[in-house]
């Protein structure tokens, strides 16, 4: 599957994260000097399907863009991690367009395996 390189601040998180893990991510990007794991999306409004700690982390860093793989959530199931949180495409669209996100670790898309280069970070800056 290809991948795009997207601004991140086009990107639209679903749901929360934990601010330890971004500056602990930040820094191992910094140190690494590359980005090795492309953000999730949804074709839908952009919407954040795997990597709000990576997407922060863009941000935090001032980064440009970032390696996106897109799908759709017409092939992609989710579920919830948390008892009494429904979770499905409709709610998910609600909650965007309405400015709400769900709490950190909720929702679970599950997405094919996907081969990635690693992206030396100054191309992403």
């Amino acid at each position: 599957m290809n991948f795009y390189l997207i601004d991140p601040k086009k990107l639209n998180p679903i749901e929360g994260h934990r601010i330890e893990r971004v500056n602990w991510l930040s820094e191992k990007i910094l140190s690494e000097g590359y980005w090795s794991k492309p953000i999730a999306i949804a074709k839908e409004h952009n919407l954040v399907m795997d990597g709000h700690h990576r997407l922060e982390s863009s941000l935090k860093l001032g980064l440009i863009r970032v390696p996106c793989f897109i799908f759709s959530y017409k092939e992609i199931n989710i579920y919830s991690l948390r008892d009494g949180i429904e979770v499905n495409y409709e709610i998910i669209i609600k909650n965007f367009l309405e400015s709400k996100i769900f709490p950190y670790k909720t929702v679970k898309h599950e997405l094919p395996n996907q081969k990635f280069k690693p992206i030396i970070l100054k191309q992403l800056s």
